[in-house]
């Protein structure tokens, strides 16, 4: 009996090792190791960076120690007013605030990825760092991870301002840069096209993967993140928590603004001032031209396809206003 009981401990202790060997040297986690290593990575590396992060931001804190800020600012939320204060005070409060050059090129493969980085760090600290990009894991590139901000809008109104931005720019200018990003990707037909029948024809702009945009810019550059899912969602609410000392709302743009002063009064001292002094001239510049609101019938569509960007703006929404509540912040 004895004999029998060693010799069955021994097959099980069998099975765990030879399944475990087994699962190390399978086709799929070779395949990830090899290409962890030709990004210049050991594949423990990853594991190493994602067991020594400090968890999810305290909302009700201030982080006057932050040196380093990326702003990946999501398109057509309110971020030229944004980039207009955070110019001002960048003087005034004394740091740096790099302005991306790269407005359409949202992912980025892994030479991307390592030239971004190296741009963002080579900012003399303290700075921020704004650029249209999706979400960056520096921690998946053996580098210290910065903090971030961003603002939101709701989805649907966003998408719409987006889609007669691109196409007639906005009332104060320059629309150059508008102008040349819309020949590159459309032409003229697509110019006429109103968005209500982008909508029900289901043309490009209003259907597939990129209606939930905000979905994929807090996701980031996973390949996870490329189709819409569930996965994506619970990942860029993952991003949110741990590595975003806030995601305001365009709606809400005030408080955002207090909240900024309160939690980062190292760059945005002074913004709510500021922003008294600025918001009627730069409100009436930003204005979309041409800006129709859709049907019914079209508004109903474009909700039902962005459902994952309205579970998130709904994450958002509810974030800050504990963040708000635990600031004391009316």
């Amino acid at each position: 009996m004895r004999k029998r009981g060693i010799f069955a401990a021994f097959m099980v202790v069998s099975f765990v090792v030879g399944w475990g060997v087994l699962t190390l040297y399978s086709p799929h986690h070779a395949t990830y190791a090899i290409g962890l290593q030709k990004a210049g990575r050991h594949p423990r590396s990853r594991l190493k960076g994602r067991r020594g992060h400090a968890g999810n931001v305290k909302l009700g804190k201030e982080h006057s120690h932050v040196r380093e800020i990326l702003y990946n600012r999501l398109p057509k939320c309110g971020s030229t007013s944004l980039k207009a204060l955070t110019r001002r005070l960048a003087k005034k409060n004394h740091f740096h605030f790099k302005e991306s050059n790269i407005w359409d090129q949202f992912s980025l493969n892994q030479t991307g990825l390592k030239a971004f980085a190296e741009d963002f760090y080579r900012v003399p600290s303290p700075f921020i760092y704004e650029r249209h990009v999706y979400f960056v894991d520096f921690e998946e590139l053996g580098l210290k991870s910065p903090k971030y901000i961003n603002l939101v809008r709701d989805p649907l109104d966003r998408i719409v301002s987006a889609y007669h931005f691109l196409r007639y720019g906005r009332k104060g200018g320059p629309n150059h840069i508008v102008t040349r990003l819309f020949n590159k990707y459309y032409n003229e037909t697509d110019r006429n096209r109103t968005f209500d029948s982008c909508v029900l024809n289901k043309s490009k702009e209003c259907w597939g993967p990129k209606v939930n945009l905000m979905t994929h810019f807090f996701c980031g550059q996973d390949p996870v993140c490329r189709e819409p899912s569930i996965q994506a969602l619970e990942k860029a609410k993952e991003n949110i928590r741990r590595h975003y000392l806030v995601v305001g709302l365009l709606e809400d743009f005030n408080s955002f603004l207090k909240v900024l002063s309160r939690i980062l009064p190292q760059f945005y001292r002074g913004v709510t001032e500021l922003w008294k002094d600025l918001a009627p001239n730069v409100q009436e510049a930003q204005k979309t031209v041409k800006k129709r609101p859709p049907s019914p019938l079209a508004q109903e569509a474009m909700r039902q396809r962005m459902y994952l960007d309205y579970e998130l703006y709904s994450f958002i929404e509810d974030r800050f206003r504990r963040q708000k509540l635990e600031l004391g912040i009316h």
